[in-house]
């Protein structure tokens, strides 16, 4: 992972729950690094912190991303906390749950 895009991603978050940067100034830096950048499959970590950061341009505060998470991002990127991911294979668990099915020829 790109240290210097971490380090400044974590500064990014810093930034922002102190009130540094305004909402608007963070996620236009995010996704202006999205835009630009291309992450690797070991990167995973730094493209959620820096989206999570992206999503902050949202006018209803509902749909923004929440503090708790920024920290949470930013203590992942620190490696004070385990980055934990979660990957789910819905069609897989509906097919497996489902005994009787019958394609549409068979119907």
């Amino acid at each position: 992972m790109s240290m210097a895009l971490i380090k400044e991603t974590v500064k990014r978050i810093d930034d922002f729950l102190s009130g540094k940067s305004t909402r608007e100034e963070t996620w236009q830096w995010a996704i202006n690094i999205l835009t630009q950048q291309t992450f690797g499959a070991d990167e995973l970590l730094l493209e959620e912190a820096i989206t999570a950061l992206a999503c902050l341009h949202d006018a209803d505060d509902r749909l923004d991303t929440a503090n708790e998470d920024l920290i949470y991002f930013r203590n992942c990127l620190l490696e004070k906390t385990p980055y934990a991911i979660s990957v789910e294979f819905p069609a897989t668990r509906v097919a497996d749950e489902r005994t009787d099915y019958t394609t549409p020829e068979e119907d």
